[in-house]
């Protein structure tokens, strides 16, 4: 095979400053794939595609083959999609020629099979109990945050502003999110102590960091947490169609901060549905935003720690129940004539 000079690496593909950090993440799980769906690494299979010892189609329709035993129809197209790319940007476009690729390795039916299940507030509690401080700080601002797990891991400690009050803002700019807009999200004084108590040692520029330049890996957090859901009972459907994953805290964090009486507009804002606002994502207001969000949910949405309204609360009638046992048995007598009056 006679390979084009315009072409680039397959670390350079991999590493594309355009994207996302989440689309990134996507290239590296592909090539992940291939290399395991062939035997072989990539060195090795470009090498074999470039000696005419293995065509790249061949190679292509092994790959489809194999994450087609284990992998949703949705997830299938997607990353079929990127082989693409891939070869095009490795090989050149004389040697992938889409029209035979779509002949040889066909794309199949693509729907959605399956559904997320959410936990329940309680569940969520459940696993934030078993959880490691790492794992807990996760869950916790996924579960308040409603992030992209790619956005979460992909946050640097610069990225948090924290207030006054305790809570802190979260930027996300345009370039990391999947919506292509900038936006906030917002993390409660709970997450932040449990994130402060996981990075009580690390020099990590990465809230999640995996050593001090590079963050966690998506694949290895989605695996520990899909452990903690079965630890507590929350198991897949035998045939996949209804699943639990670490994209579930998003729906789960959407609910909570509507109950706990955020405008629908602010919330879908705040998780990066930008479907939902239309060209109002254009003009959004972060100040009123924000001020909604810390009088609506910076209080109510701690899962482990007391909410201090109610506590405040439970402290006046504790006083006031104080207050009456201190009464002489006269005065008590004397009060509840008063109140049989009423």
């Amino acid at each position: 095979m006679q390979i084009s000079p315009e072409t680039i690496g397959v670390s350079d593909w991999i590493a594309d400053s355009s994207l996302t950090e989440a689309s990134r993440i996507n290239r590296r799980q592909v090539v992940r794939l291939f290399e395991r769906a062939n035997g072989a690494s990539m060195n090795q299979i470009l090498s074999d595609i470039k000696n005419d010892k293995l065509t790249v189609y061949s190679a292509c329709k092994r790959f489809v083959d194999h994450i087609r035993k284990d992998r949703a129809p949705q997830t299938v197209y997607v990353y079929r999609s990127q082989l693409v790319g891939l070869f095009q940007s490795v090989l050149g476009e004389d040697n992938f020629r889409r029209t035979v690729f779509d002949r040889l390795v066909p794309n199949g039916s693509v729907y959605v099979s399956h559904v997320k299940l959410v936990p329940t507030l309680q569940q969520v509690k459940q696993l934030l109990q078993i959880a490691n401080p790492k794992y807990r700080a996760i869950i916790g601002m996924l579960s308040v945050t409603g992030m992209r797990i790619g956005e979460l891991l992909s946050r640097q400690m610069s990225d948090f502003e924290v207030r006054p009050e305790g809570y802190a803002r979260v930027k996300l700019q345009a370039s990391e999110t999947k919506a292509r807009y900038r936006r906030y999200s917002f993390v409660t004084k709970e997450c932040l102590d449990w994130l402060a108590a996981y990075r009580i040692d690390s020099q990590s520029e990465y809230a999640f960091g995996k050593t001090r330049d590079l963050h966690l890996e998506y694949t290895a957090v989605h695996q520990h947490v899909k452990r903690l859901f079965q630890r507590i009972g929350l198991n897949d459907a035998s045939d996949k169609s209804e699943i639990y994953t670490i994209h579930s805290f998003r729906t789960f964090a959407d609910s909570q901060m509507r109950n706990a009486g955020l405008d629908s507009k602010y919330a879908s804002a705040i998780l990066g549905h930008r479907n939902r606002l239309q060209s109002e994502s254009n003009y959004l207001d972060w100040e009123s935003i924000e001020r909604a969000w810390a009088e609506k949910c910076s209080d109510r949405m701690t899962w482990l720690t007391p909410n201090t309204p109610v506590v405040e609360k439970l402290q006046k009638k504790n006083s006031l129940l104080e207050s009456l046992l201190d009464l002489s048995d006269a005065q008590r007598e004397k009060l509840f004539e008063l109140l049989k009056q009423l």
